[in-house]
């Protein structure tokens, strides 16, 4: 039997007076730590630990000091202890989907020493498995969270040799075409402050988190089919436009 193994590196070392007690439960339960300095360097020899066991009672105590905002991993704490049964005392916490980079991201907009972390991953086998080896890279800003992986470099490697100079999009001819970007949300907030904001509305007051939930309920109750489709067509027809031109 194979195994898998995802040595990581957290760099920079975050600021200890940065991270909550929260956070820095989950945070050395996520990966192993060392002290540098006043900060600490956060790695994982054989992978970041995302199914995390807690003790119910000391999360509560530290909760209690936590400031609890939409879509932060101290809501999803909250919402799993009022979840637990009267006489369960430990806490399952899976953080595969909500985990270290929303941690992270969370430090880096209330410390002035950090715009960024980098979480740096290598992917290794005990075989020679042409499945089992790779990396990833995430890094992770206050307004940004983005990822990429070898398996991506090798699509767009695969497309220049392809396609030249019309290399597709990353993806390997899969083309993003439309994002919802929080800091353009914020730019049109302050455009509608100043043309038009209903009397009584104060834009200066809309948080970063009033806007991640405001995209994320938007992004749901968004169903682009019909344009997707409507798009495809464009292209298409934009396609063999290209052809017929070069064939005439």
């Amino acid at each position: 039997m194979a195994d898998y193994f995802f040595p990581t590196v957290v760099w920079p070392s975050i600021p200890v007076d940065a991270i909550t007690p929260l956070e820095l439960m989950l945070l050395t339960q996520l990966y192993e730590s060392e002290p540098d300095g006043d900060a600490i360097y956060f790695f994982a020899s054989e992978g970041a630990n995302d199914c995390l066991w807690l003790n119910a009672a000391e999360l509560r105590e530290v909760l209690a000091s936590e400031t609890v905002t939409p879509g932060s991993v101290a809501e999803l704490v909250r919402d799993k202890l009022a979840a637990l049964g009267p006489d369960e005392d430990e806490l399952e916490l899976d953080l595969a989907d909500q985990g270290d980079d929303r941690i992270f991201q969370a430090i880096i907009r209330r410390c002035d020493q950090l715009d960024h972390v980098t979480i740096t991953s290598a992917w290794t086998c005990t075989k020679m498995r042409p499945d089992g080896f790779g990396g990833g890279v995430t890094v992770v800003t206050a307004d940004h969270i983005l990822t990429s992986t070898t398996g991506q470099m090798e699509c767009e490697l695969l497309d220049r040799a392809e396609y030249g100079d019309l290399a597709c999009a990353p993806g390997h001819g899969s083309h993003a075409l439309l994002r919802l970007d929080e800091a353009e949300v914020r730019r049109t907030i302050t455009a509608i402050a100043q043309a038009d904001l209903p009397a009584g509305s104060d834009a200066s007051s809309v948080t970063n988190e009033d806007i991640r939930a405001a995209c994320l309920q938007t992004v749901e109750a968004t169903d682009l089919a019909v344009q997707h489709g409507a798009i495809a067509a464009v292209a298409a027809r934009a396609a063999i436009a290209i052809a017929r031109h070069r064939n005439a």
